[in-house]
């Protein structure tokens, strides 16, 4: 009778140390429901409002009084100005200077007006609609709203930029992440050009499902080409920041990094639903810099403001993609020989210090020939 007690050992070890991989890779999900709970339901499930900034129209003398009022009755919510005409409001709410403008009843014999513009942020619209109409009320008075820049027909909730950018950190995540899982040994030109025409691929089709099939993206020819533009440069940057991680990190670790920096900040910090003045301190702190808050104010400049302020925002994207290219360029320098990952250091993560001690004795990626 042959002992099956050495297979039966060796089945147990190896199950054992499948357990603890497998335990091991259960760290994902768990990272990613800490996280999302923490920063993304964190950020979304109670508004913050903080210095909607709305005009009050009339001479400075004559709104005094009420302006004050107003401020009194909004406190920190609001940041409540003078503006001389309709006119000079209408242009202050069109350029996003002023999140919405108030045009007191004159003399009772005319509905009071408030200035809005949806598209700039459908939920400040609704919060300074709602002080306008508080302020009428009071005084026995209508309100008549004038939308400066409504959302489209297909987009009345005012969900498609944040969709749409968030469709594009997926996919510009996945990207490099499913490269690096299937093709380790992928020379880095042919990799990185993969990672550029995929940003350029999911931006289209997103527009194509989404604003030619549902109607959530209108414009001129020129205003989709340059809405597409950004969204694939963005999602070019997200590719290339996650290899970032992967190469000086390792997978592992690079998981986890690229998911906090592309995911878990960036999202809660987008300004698409919530505008900056809905977030809290720390997210809006972050809008003013963070990657994924220039793509929305782009998107939202190019589609509803025939490009008015888009200049600042496009110049952010390129400098957080020419960082990642800079970074990328200089772990390849120090790595050796122009490659980016040499001898399997993915998944090693030789620490920085240690990149040229090994330079001599790494060997040659059959991809990097």
């Amino acid at each position: 009778m042959r002992d099956h007690r050495p297979a039966s050992a060796a089945a147990r070890d190896e199950q054992s140390a499948q357990t603890k991989i497998a335990l091991g890779a259960m760290l994902v999900p768990l990272f990613f429901v800490i996280m999302f709970a923490t920063c993304i339901i964190g950020t979304y499930h109670k508004p913050s409002p903080n210095g909607i900034k709305v005009g009050v129209v009339g001479p400075v003398g004559e709104t005094q009084l009420l302006r004050t009022g107003i401020q009194r009755a909004g406190g920190s919510a609001f940041d409540i100005r003078s503006v001389a005409s309709l006119a000079d409001a209408v242009r202050e709410v069109s350029h996003r200077n002023l999140n919405a403008a108030f045009v007191p009843s004159a003399g009772g014999t005319e509905p009071g007006t408030v200035v809005v513009a949806s598209a700039a942020g459908r939920l400040v619209a609704a919060t300074a609609e709602t002080l306008a109409r508080t302020v009428t009320a009071a005084q026995g008075e209508q309100l008549v709203v004038r939308d400066v820049s409504p959302l489209p027909a297909g987009d009345e909730i005012g969900l498609g930029i944040f969709m749409f950018v968030v469709v594009l950190t997926i996919c510009g995540y996945l990207a490099p992440t499913i490269l690096g899982t299937v093709t380790p040994a992928l020379g880095a030109s042919r990799r990185y050009a993969i990672i550029a025409a995929n940003a350029v691929l999911i931006s289209s089709l997103a527009y194509l499902i989404a604003g030619l099939g549902y109607g959530t993206y209108t414009g001129s020819f020129g205003t989709i080409v340059a809405f597409i533009g950004v969204g694939a440069l963005y999602a070019f940057a997200i590719g290339l920041g996650t290899r970032l991680f992967q190469v000086v990190l390792g997978p592992s670790a690079g998981l986890f990094a690229s998911l906090t920096i592309f995911v878990f900040l960036n999202v809660p910090s987008l300004g698409a639903t919530y505008t900056a003045t809905m977030l809290s301190p720390f997210w809006r702190l972050l809008n003013r810099f963070w990657i994924g808050a220039g793509t929305v104010n782009a998107a939202r400049s190019i589609l509803y403001f025939q490009g008015h302020g888009v200049d600042a925002d496009v110049l952010r994207l390129l400098a957080w993609t020419g960082g990642i290219v800079a970074l990328l360029a200089l772990v390849s320098w120090r790595l050796g020989s122009g490659r980016e990952d040499p001898s399997g250091a993915v998944g090693k993560t030789l620490p920085p210090q240690h990149f040229l001690e090994h330079r001599e004795a790494l060997s040659v990626q059959p991809g990097d020939r």
